[in-house]
């Protein structure tokens, strides 16, 4: 890869819970690496080669050690701006890229790398490589349409319902913050399932619910030791947030089961 330079001008941006210091130089974005990021800028690599568009592209490597990405001009559709995927075109939209993805990694070699524990699924078997993070906060609207999903650290091996899970619980959304009703719940699953392509999996409402107790007793886990930024995110109450989301989908399942086909 080609160093970059680092250049003076440089806009902290705002709104992930997990670096604080990813930096906007120009029309790049710079984040700071893990052990995952070889098996990350490979994913990206991948991604442009197969010619899918949803993903930022891999610049390289500046002097301080922090990768390159390229700039999205456009709006991250969450917390401000959720109106941008409420409507059924824009959600089949989404829907349809996270479906290009997962179709552009199915030959994909994932097991030859090392990739990120902090949303990889606990349980399932590895059948898809894995976003596991596809939700608003990491969504772009691009200035001139189209949509890019934003920080790829938490890629990892998975069951496809684990990554579907978790764009219904913040697309449709699930959450108890939810204001629809069970008919208009089954109606924007049943988009987003249209817009996927085929039929959803069968236990993905069940693994739902998985995902929502697994990112509760992470951040109990994590911050009660302390441990930044699950320490902070338990003092704000987000752990009792998804407890109660863990509920509310697993009562609510057998009412919105039926969309899923």
């Amino acid at each position: 890869m080609i160093p970059y330079s680092r250049s003076v001008d440089e806009e902290r941006l705002t709104g992930g819970n997990t670096h604080a210091e990813v930096m906007r130089v120009g029309n790049t974005v710079r984040r700071p690496i893990g052990s995952w990021t070889p098996a990350v800028h490979t994913l990206l690599e991948h991604l442009a080669s197969v010619g899918y568009d949803g993903a930022p592209n891999l610049l390289g490597l500046d002097e301080q050690g922090r990768e390159i990405l390229s700039f999205v001009p456009g709006t991250v559709v969450w917390p401000d701006h959720f109106s941008l995927v409420q409507t059924d075109e824009a959600l089949g939209q989404v829907s349809a890229s996270i479906r290009g993805y997962h179709a552009a990694v199915a030959n994909f070699p994932f097991d030859r790398f090392a990739w990120s524990d902090r949303g990889a699924d606990p349980e399932g078997p590895s059948e898809v490589l894995c976003h596991n993070d596809l939700a608003p906060w990491n969504l772009v609207r691009g200035d001139t349409d189209g949509w890019t999903f934003i920080d790829w650290d938490l890629a990892a091996p998975g069951r496809f319902a684990w990554d579907l899970a978790w764009a219904l619980l913040s697309f449709i959304p699930l959450m108890p913050h939810s204001t629809l009703t069970d008919s208009e719940t089954r109606h924007r699953v049943a988009v987003f399932r249209g817009g996927y392509g085929t039929a959803l999996p069968d236990d993905v409402l069940t693994v739902a619910a998985e995902r929502c107790a697994y990112e509760a007793e992470r951040i109990e886990r994590h911050g009660r030791d302390g441990i930044e930024p699950y320490a902070r995110l338990l003092a704000e109450g987000h752990a009792a947030v998804w407890r109660s989301a863990e509920a509310r989908v697993a009562a609510k399942q057998p009412h919105w089961q039926s969309a899923l086909a």
